[in-house]
């Protein structure tokens, strides 16, 4: 594998993109027609995802630091994972605009499959391995495309009570996730090493077969 690797990821990144409107939660929170049940899932699922991104990033860094290998990633984790710190918080005070306790949020049941890629990507970290930059492509790469569309949609339509004040993270993705895809392009076209190509591409894939499943209420 060489640095073609980096194209392939964002060629197979797009299709996905192009799937998600055939899944039901999604669509509907990407088309503004999403009732005020389907947006609480959304964002309900997505905390519990995002909640892990600082964790997970600063996991890998310590992985990289304690094998040795990709040295030249270890800003760049360290920069996102103080920048994906305060994400979840963001999800918090949307739901509490939407009369959600987030106590209560905090202790919901987290999806099944949010479970296996926190558990498969804290493995690959301790293991040495740059995979969890792969599954982080392809979140930004789906927010890149589709969460300011989100918030324009339902902003517009305003369906949902109260909606304008509940927008803060699909908001902060749709305006700075194109910067942050062209970092990571950066970042992963130094990658040289096949093994580790190959689970970045492979951490990739995963989310890319996951993400879907965050959203159909399996715990």
């Amino acid at each position: 594998m060489n640095t073609d690797y980096v194209r392939a990821l964002t060629l197979e990144s797009e299709s996905f993109v192009s799937t998600l409107p055939s899944q039901p939660v999604l669509s509907k929170v990407i088309d503004g027609e999403a009732s005020r049940e389907d947006y609480v899932r959304y964002l309900i699922a997505t905390y519990h995802y995002v909640r892990w991104s600082g964790f997970l990033l600063a996991r890998t860094a310590q992985g990289l630091r304690s094998s040795g290998r990709c040295p030249g990633l270890l800003p760049l984790l360290e920069e996102k994972a103080e920048e994906e710190g305060p994400h979840d918080a963001w999800l918090l005070r949307d739901l509490q605009h939407l009369g959600l306790n987030p106590h209560l949020v905090q202790g919901s049941a987290v999806p099944t499959a949010v479970r296996a890629y926190v558990e498969c990507s804290t493995t690959l970290a301790d293991a040495g391995s740059p995979a969890f930059l792969g599954a982080a492509y392809t979140l930004e790469f789906i927010s890149m495309r589709r969460a300011k569309t989100a918030s324009d949609n339902l902003r517009a339509r305003r369906t949902i009570p109260n909606i304008e004040r509940a927008l803060r993270f699909l908001d902060g993705h749709g305006a700075a996730d194109h910067g942050h895809i062209a970092e990571l392009e950066a970042a992963l076209s130094q990658v040289h090493d096949a093994r580790a190509q190959a689970d970045i591409a492979f951490s990739s894939e995963l989310m890319r077969r996951l993400y879907p499943r965050f959203f159909t209420g399996e715990s």
